[in-house]
């Protein structure tokens, strides 16, 4: 079977345009906005949006996934540095765990991309629906892990590292979603332990998108014009514009709203979104 071309060829192009500009901008506000409210990397948002829209753009389906998951890491590039800078002003970032993480979460980085490689879209698709599902029970009944009565120990955060930087890199969700519990549960703080996952989140991020251009190179006949192996770039502008912007929004309603409904708001919404990931 002929593998699909990256655009429909459908009349009124330009409006289709305009309308998915707005659909990637939608995306990022709404990741933004839950990124400052609840502290959750926008990844969790941006794959199944980019997911949607794609669909709707009719990419190949044998590569939809992956370049949502590329792409995704390449917008927290953007929204994960500026979060880890906000945090280092305030002096919040613990940089001696950031370095113990970092040559592992690089590395499974690299095998997470190269996993993702070797698994179907489908496949992929349902892998991030089942995270959403497990992260949706976490926040519905508060299952935050108990602080635990030690500090990360040097030989095992290489490990930690690796695990952490394979499946966030795999599933485009940059880090901070399992480096914030790991810490919290080896003893740290848990706004020291937030802002360290957003540090730690960058490099995943960065050596994770590399990858996903480096491995979706041997499939650039098939993949949509304006991309760069399995990083569709027009997404990605406006997802990070977007996003940068409504962040500090979230944050501050965050301080207004009640977090409990929100926070059981939104976990219904990621079971949701999760399920029809998991089972289409």
């Amino acid at each position: 079977m002929p593998k699909q071309s990256g655009y429909a060829s459908a009349p009124g192009d330009i409006k289709l345009s305009t309308l998915h500009l707005i659909s990637y901008l939608a995306i990022g506000m709404i990741a933004g906005i839950s990124a400052g409210l609840f502290g959750i990397g926008g990844g969790i948002i941006v794959v199944p949006g980019l997911v949607l829209v794609f669909t709707a753009l009719q990419f190949g389906n044998e590569y939809l996934t992956h370049i949502a998951v590329g792409t995704s890491l390449a917008t927290i590039i953007v929204t994960g540095s500026a979060a880890a800078w906000m945090h280092h002003q305030h002096g919040a970032v613990n940089w001696l765990l950031v370095k113990g993480l970092l040559p592992g979460v690089i590395v499974g980085a690299v095998m997470g991309a190269v996993l993702a490689d070797n698994l179907s879209s489908d496949r992929l698709r349902q892998l991030f629906g089942l995270l959403q599902i497990l992260l949706a029970i976490k926040l519905l009944f508060d299952l935050s892990p108990d602080r635990g009565g030690t500090s990360p120990r040097l030989g095992e955060m290489p490990v930690a590292g690796v695990i952490i930087g394979a499946i966030a890199s795999c599933l485009g969700i940059g880090g901070g979603t399992l480096t914030g519990p790991y810490l919290v549960f080896r003893g740290q703080a848990v706004h020291h332990a937030v802002a360290t996952a957003s540090a730690v989140g960058v490099p995943i991020a960065l050596t994770g998108a590399i990858s996903f251009i480096v491995t979706g190179l041997d499939s650039a006949e098939t993949l949509p014009a304006m991309s760069s192996g399995y990083i569709y770039w027009p997404a990605f502008a406006a997802i990070s514009a977007a996003t940068l912007v409504f962040a500090p929004i979230g944050a501050r309603l965050a301080h207004r709203l009640n977090p409990a409904i929100l926070q059981k708001t939104f976990a219904l919404l990621l079971m949701m979104v999760g399920i029809k990931m998991l089972l289409t």
